[in-house]
């Protein structure tokens, strides 16, 4: 696992636990990868990087020397780490201290807030509950509130159970059936990944291949799932 260090703009492979930040955000038009370009001067006028450079700022103030950002700690010419990265997201989510949510979307009050494409993103799931702290930012970084904060009202956007979003620990005490139904009408760019953004849901893994579609992606994970529980509301899925 590669941690972007906030204090020398380099990055490190990290073999041992380390207290990080982790950035979990929508990607903009014209916004690129990173992970080549790190640590060169070049770096800071590409698209998108401002968010990696106030997520460390944000990171600083928490007493944090270390952050995690896909658009720079992930090497996305290489499968091997795309793999790894697909398979392990919801766990590095979840050891994460806390994570930042760099919005589009300006601070006008809630109706914004769940207008955000952020909210239908098939990956927002896992990085909505495997955080123990999330904290919501606006487009000018001004802070619009934490998970536990918005609790009712992310609760009330996505159908996701109040209890889940407050204790990420209690996810695995939701039925099959309800945890699937949470990630209904969510998007990504590939139709594949709409099965994968579920596996750290429900604790399994699959080979990550493409070009397969979503429905017989999908079979694999139930088939994956129901060698782990005896849960039959998975039939109704």
């Amino acid at each position: 696992m590669y941690l972007l260090n906030i204090n020398t703009q380099q990055l490190e492979d990290i073999h041992e636990r380390r207290p990080y930040a982790i950035l979990s955000h929508a990607w903009r038009v014209g916004e690129t990868h990173h992970f080549h370009e790190i640590g060169t001067e070049s770096v800071r006028i590409q698209p998108g990087y401002e968010k990696v450079e106030m997520c460390c700022e944000l990171a600083r103030q928490d007493g944090l020397d270390y952050v995690w950002i896909d658009t720079c700690c992930a090497d996305a010419n290489s499968s091997a780490a795309h793999t790894e990265r697909t398979i392990s997201a919801y766990t590095w989510y979840q050891q994460a201290q806390t994570t930042v949510d760099g919005s589009e979307d300006p601070r006008e009050g809630y109706s914004t807030f769940r207008r955000s494409r952020w909210f239908k993103r098939a990956w927002t799931l896992q990085e909505l509950l495997a955080p123990k702290h999330v904290f919501f930012f606006a487009k000018d970084w001004t802070m619009i509130g934490t998970k536990a904060g918005l609790s009712n009202v992310i609760s009330g956007m996505t159908g996701i159970h109040k209890d889940a979003l407050e204790h990420p620990e209690r996810v695995p005490s939701f039925s099959i059936a309800t945890r699937m139904s949470w990630a209904k009408e969510r998007t990504t760019s590939k139709e594949e990944d709409r099965v994968y953004a579920l596996m750290g849901l429900f604790g399994v893994n699959l080979p990550i291949l493409y070009g397969e579609g979503e429905t017989r992606t999908f079979l694999k994970l139930q088939n994956e799932i129901i060698k782990t529980t005896d849960d039959q509301s998975i039939f109704a899925c």
